[in-house]
């Protein structure tokens, strides 16, 4: 057990993280300053996806799920095992983190409170079997304070996991709006995530929230089971549910729910699906196996997790019955892309191609589709495509440098919507050796020069030399192109035989290049 830890400010919020593949069982419990410490809290550990590509770590390690604290000061937290490099991280969202946030705040709480408890009762929703149910967004439980890293991914919706989020369960209605935000933040700040993990969060009340940003109404991808996000909605369920129960006015709102959500998406809302596993270290199935599971199921049926507790687990056939067997709102589509290649050099093309059909199968022909490319946070359409024979769609592009493309299509009548997966497309900077020299003399500097399109700000020259049957580098320089142009040189400290070329490191906006390899003859 550690000894009671201050972090400085008061936090509502707190969890931990640490390096390597340790799976400890995780206990935690606060106080405020001279009061009387709280009971000890089971912490469950994450077996989500590191979720938004590219943001995943450089090593192993673990995290807990954050716990709500209310108002703390110190925190005590004990361990089954040693774990390397622990860090706590702290969040105050109720802005009383010192005295004078707290006076600040006191009044505006109030507000806030009220807003939260009647937002989403008059917004709209796409058509469907059942009426939207009212829906607190991310506006009105705080989520400006939490805005994600980079736009939403989207896939589609063929289940819903249910999950719960492990803290106490004596939270008032008041505080659950702010609970949301500080497990966003967790997220965010803590995990490095792109944005909250879950689809949607209700409370012991009965309120639902907008979990991550993208639309309540669309397939958008979360963080909440892993190797299933681009298939699945997560609902999670505020607070801790191992020996209790959920209250029957949340059971009631994740039904109403469901009604909403699955046939929106043309998913029935009984019976089962199969899923395809994407693989993990928490997945309890290997990569492309072919995973069958209800239409309503537990975090815990596809992942090694004990989410959402056992109470609530429980709890499931009766949730079933409570949904029922609601048919899809409209004719369910499929939307499949495909990148040809998916790595290019640079004026080289790449063919966008795919396939509209209906969730039956059935190709359909003459339907409007957007090939887009996603800038900065938003998605912008390329080109509008009309689906042919076969409901095949094209398009060649060639791209200056990476893009993230996708394909929409935005329904019409009784065909629903559909998106395809994220595409990358990568492009490598064209880099070219002018006369490049293949003849040197020990001692005398050999000189280079090319062009690099496009241009570039950095280039590296790369000297190798045969050793031992194999090409071993030797020397590494940088260069500074300029206008697409660049000179460089190197010294040959040694006669024999010598192989040099240029890369164009890789970065966000190209993939790596390189230059062809020049071989060179060094004499005496």
């Amino acid at each position: 057990m550690s000894r009671p830890l201050r972090p400085g400010k008061r936090f509502n919020l707190v969890g931990l993280r640490w390096r390597g593949n340790a799976r400890p069982a995780v206990a935690m419990r606060s106080r405020r300053s001279g009061g009387r410490w709280t009971r000890w809290v089971t912490v469950g550990e994450y077996t989500e996806d590191a979720p938004d590509p590219g943001r995943g770590e450089p090593e192993a390690h673990g995290l807990s799920m954050p716990v709500w604290v209310g108002e703390a000061d110190e925190v005590q937290y004990r361990l089954s095992r040693p774990v390397r490099g622990l860090r706590l991280h702290f969040v105050n969202v109720r802005g009383t983190a010192t005295a004078a946030d707290r006076a600040r705040t006191a009044v505006r709480r109030v507000a806030s409170a009220a807003v939260s408890s009647i937002a989403g009762l008059f917004r709209g929703g796409a058509k469907a079997a059942q009426p939207q149910p009212a829906i607190v967004s991310r506006e009105d439980w705080g989520a400006g304070d939490c805005p994600p890293r980079s736009a939403p991914d989207y896939g589609v919706v063929k289940a819903a996991f249910i999950h719960h989020t492990v803290n106490a369960n004596d939270y008032t209605r008041e505080e659950a709006p702010s609970i949301v935000l500080a497990i966003c933040r967790f997220h965010r700040n803590s995990n490095g995530w792109n944005d909250i993990g879950y689809n949607f969060v209700v409370d012991k009340f009965g309120t639902i929230y907008e979990g991550r940003a993208g639309g309540v109404d669309q397939p958008v991808v979360g963080a909440q089971a892993q190797g299933y996000n681009a298939q699945s909605t997560g609902i999670a369920n505020l607070g801790e549910f191992t020996s209790v129960k959920q209250t029957p006015a949340a059971l009631a709102a994740i039904a109403r729910l469901i009604r909403w959500k699955l046939p929106l998406h043309g998913i029935p809302t009984s019976g089962s699906t199969t899923l395809v596993s994407a693989g993990g270290a928490s997945n309890r199935y290997a990569a492309g196996t072919h995973v069958g599971v209800r239409r309503i199921s537990g975090h815990r049926d596809v992942d090694a997790t004990s989410c959402p507790g056992d109470a609530l687990y429980a709890q499931l056939p009766a949730l079933r019955m409570l949904v029922g067997s609601i048919g899809p709102a409209g004719t369910g589509t499929t939307l499949t892309a495909k990148l040809s290649p998916r790595t290019i050099r640079y004026k080289r093309g790449s063919l966008l191609s795919g396939t509209l059909a209906s969730s039956d199968g059935r190709p359909l022909v003459g339907e409007s589709v957007r090939a887009q490319v996603r800038r900065g946070r938003r998605w912008r359409t390329l080109r509008t495509l009309t689906s042919s024979a076969g409901g095949t769609f094209s398009l060649v592009m060639h791209p200056r440098v990476n893009r993230m493309l996708r394909v929409h299509f935005s329904g019409r009548g009784e065909l629903l919507p559909a998106r395809s997966r994220t595409l990358r497309l990568l492009v490598r900077p064209l880099v070219t050796l002018l006369d490049p020299p293949e003849q040197g003399i020990k001692g005398k500097r050999v000189r280079l020069r090319g062009t690099v399109a496009p241009r570039m700000r950095r280039l590296l020259l790369v000297l190798q030399r045969r050793r031992s049957g194999r090409w071993a580098r030797v020397g590494l320089r940088r260069l500074k192109p300029k206008r697409g142009r660049f000179r460089g040189s190197f010294l040959p400290a040694t006669a024999g035989r010598l192989r040099y070329y240029v890369v164009s490191p890789a970065g966000t906006s190209n993939a790596r290049g390189r230059s062809a390899l020049v071989e060179i003859t060094v004499t005496r």
